[in-house]
């Protein structure tokens, strides 16, 4: 979830359904009920697909430029995971403490393979972390990259792609299907790599892909689409086949994107993409577990209005994400003065 340059500098397109696929992510971690539901979710799927698209196109390109570029991109979010990750720390041990449950929660951290499965496959869950996978397989596919560039790897890592797409869709489709563990496919393996080689795959053949048709592009966006809110809310017997389109689809539309980078009504939308959907994925855990204990009814009107979970974190998630940034600008600027 990063802001790649060659990607997203003056993209609005891109940057705005970062925006969405940002929100759309909050969905998957409080869905509703119901197709409704099902289809929310499976938008934030595709909004992870989609980031990690980005990441793997933004790897392609020739040694000299590419590697000095995957190492500043390694350290930027390197240490954005070690702030997220000690933000969330420092919550739990305040709410364990209150809770009179520290004692036994901080005996986990005492254990080795604590530490080793926040290695891999990403596994903060002991910290509300969940998602925090998400950058543990970011910054261990950026190492891979690294050396795909380093030794000139592109035609291997293009020939590997369709392979690990496979693996993808066969270890998803069984955790989806069999209500596996779900850190099986939330992981490098199965989450990240696939789809960052297949972004990869798409740089090295964006010649002949900018020449299909926008209208063919915008056509098998919308067909992947409909695709992938069928097969959530309606399955093949009970196998799960949705994340063949929900990939495919992040693929067509980050085409789509490239073909149609910069329309101008989306500008605030776009902004807000570029600079605050990283922080909107990393710290609506967050919101969650604080608004579900403490969100309360209010008196509008006097009527008794209980505002959704969903929406108050959405809302939440959005001005903290915001600030972040402003003082992120502002910490920089005065660094430059």
């Amino acid at each position: 979830m990063t802001n790649e340059k060659t990607v997203t500098t003056r993209n609005n397109s891109i940057d705005c359904w970062k925006l969405i696929a940002a929100i759309g992510v909050i969905f998957v971690h409080v869905p509703l009920d119901g197709p409704l539901g099902n289809i929310l979710t499976s938008i934030g799927i595709c909004g992870v697909a989609f980031f990690y698209i980005i990441s793997g196109y933004a790897c392609y390109g020739d040694k000299e430029e590419v590697c000095p570029k995957i190492r500043k991109r390694l350290l930027r979010n390197g240490i954005i995971t070690l702030i997220t990750v000690a933000i969330y720390m420092l919550f739990c041990i305040l709410q364990k403490k209150q809770n009179h449950e520290y004692n036994w929660w901080i005996r986990q951290f005492r254990q080795p393979q604590t530490w080793l499965r926040m290695l891999f496959p990403g596994d903060f869950e002991m910290m509300y972390g969940s998602h925090l996978w998400f950058m543990i397989a970011l910054l261990w596919s950026y190492v891979i990259f690294y050396f795909i560039a380093r030794f000139n790897l592109k035609k291997a890592a293009c020939i590997a792609c369709p392979v690990f797409l496979i693996i993808r869709f066969i270890v998803d489709s069984y955790v989806n299907s069999f209500n596996a563990d779900w850190h099986m496919s939330g992981n490098l393996i199965v989450g990240a790599l696939p789809v960052m080689l297949l972004g990869y795959l798409i740089a090295d053949k964006k010649e002949r892909l900018m020449q299909l048709t926008d209208f063919a592009v915008i056509i098998s966006t919308v067909l992947l689409a409909a695709a992938m809110f069928v097969t959530v809310n309606f399955r093949i017997g009970k196998i799960d086949i949705s994340q063949i389109f929900k990939t495919f689809c992040a693929a067509s539309l980050f085409l789509l994107c490239l073909k149609r980078p910069s329309p101008h009504f989306v500008t605030i939308p776009a902004k807000l993409g570029r600079e605050d959907s990283l922080y909107i994925y990393l710290f609506h855990f967050l919101m969650i577990v604080i608004l579900a204990e403490n969100l309360k009814p209010l008196q509008l009107f006097g009527h008794r209005f209980v505002c959704p979970l969903q929406v108050a974190v959405i809302a939440a998630s959005l001005l903290l994400a915001r600030i972040i940034s402003i003082l992120k600008t502002l910490l920089f600027y005065r660094k430059e003065s």
